[in-house]
């Protein structure tokens, strides 16, 4: 349903919907397309896009992206709305929100007002990691644009969610999961911003291909073959490789489990120290002691394709090898290798040498 939030009993009743979970112990809450609450008041139409408008990175089949969508969308009247929710929150401690921002401009300046200070969301996330064939400098581009214009705001970055397909398979590493999986999680892991991990991802899981007459999703039985939709990585979570129906259930899911997911279930990863299971729960553990990589300020540094170069706080640098060659690369100053983070790399002077899908973490020296 479309709620009609110009009419102030729908506010009041939504914010007592809020209050009743919060008074049940909830922590928060993730709200969807939190942007989209308040039309226009004047129904007006939104105007057709131009044929090489980009919209919400949606495909070009999709009637969503024949608009741009101006009146039914990030209406300045959803920031007073968001200003009530957070008040009520407030009341509340330790309670949060997430908002699924869904801008096709202005996302700087659209993220800064969402989530100012003390006044409306704690953070949100967009679509800029989202996108398929993301490079080292798309993601430096998006983080140093977001963070120009975030003034007293917050973000959380994503590399999959259940709208997308998976970033093992987006950005072209389904044929080298396991190795790529912990960097993408490092690297997740060490923006500023908070994370928001996928289930599945810290497995390594590809890509799932569901079988038409498997799909759930309306997306993809409206427009197969040229967008298959978003069931291929909404399949369930794998926990046991030899059990019926991977340990999900007693009884077929809705959704098909693939074999090599199976392959890759949590019980196999668990007895496996080099797994990317367990190779993810040991950096994450030592990143949580990490001052720097979780509070930090972040710079940038120039470093050749494929490597990604970033500065957390004063002490702690951090490199990620998106490509599949090992690459040398000159580092700003000199330091040493964090080893207990995990992931391991050649330093001689300033020249570090990553392994290909590879990361370090270096202290000052």
């Amino acid at each position: 349903p479309d709620l009609n939030f110009h009419n102030p009993d729908v506010q009041a009743a939504v914010l007592a919907a809020a209050r009743f979970w919060l008074e049940r112990g909830v922590d928060g809450f993730r709200l969807d397309t939190v942007n989209f609450y308040f039309h226009d008041l004047a129904l007006r139409s939104n105007p057709p896009a131009p044929a090489d408008a980009a919209v919400n990175t949606v495909p070009r089949s999709n009637p969503y992206g024949f608009q741009l969508h101006l009146y039914d969308k990030t209406r300045p009247e959803n920031l007073g709305f968001l200003e009530k929710l957070r008040a009520l929150l407030d009341q509340y401690p330790g309670t949060t929100t997430v908002g699924e921002l869904g801008i096709d401009n202005d996302v700087a300046e659209t993220t800064a007002a969402y989530t100012e200070a003390g006044k409306r969301l704690h953070m949100v996330y967009g679509f800029d990691l989202l996108a398929p064939n993301v490079t080292a400098v798309d993601i430096r581009q998006a983080v140093e644009r977001t963070e120009a214009g975030l003034g007293s705001g917050w973000i959380s970055w994503a590399l999959s969610n259940h709208d997308f397909p998976r970033v093992i398979s987006r950005w072209g590493y389904a044929d080298v999961a396991a190795l790529a999986a912990p960097m993408l999680i490092a690297l997740a892991t060490t923006l500023r911003g908070s994370p928001c991990l996928y289930q599945g991802d810290e497995l390594g899981l590809i890509e799932a291909d569901v079988p038409f007459e498997r799909l759930q999703d309306p997306y993809g039985k409206t427009f197969w073959p040229e967008f298959k939709g978003r069931d291929g990585c909404r399949t369930p979570m794998p926990w046991a490789a030899q059990a019926p129906f991977s340990g999900f259930s007693d009884v077929d899911p809705w959704l098909p489990i693939p074999a090599d997911h199976a392959h890759a279930a949590v019980d196999r990863q668990a007895a496996d120290p080099a797994s990317p299971l367990n190779r993810i729960r040991h950096f994450l553990a030592w990143r949580r002691g990490e001052a720097s990589l979780r509070h930090g300020t972040i710079r940038f540094f120039d470093a050749p394709a494929p490597v990604l170069l970033f500065q957390r706080g004063d002490d702690r640098l951090c490199a990620f090898n998106l490509g599949r060659e090992a690459v040398e690369v000159t580092l700003p100053h000199a330091g040493h290798v964090l080893q207990e983070s995990g992931f391991e790399a050649d330093l001689s002077g300033q020249t570090l040498t990553l392994p290909p899908l590879g990361a370090a973490f270096l202290a000052d020296s």
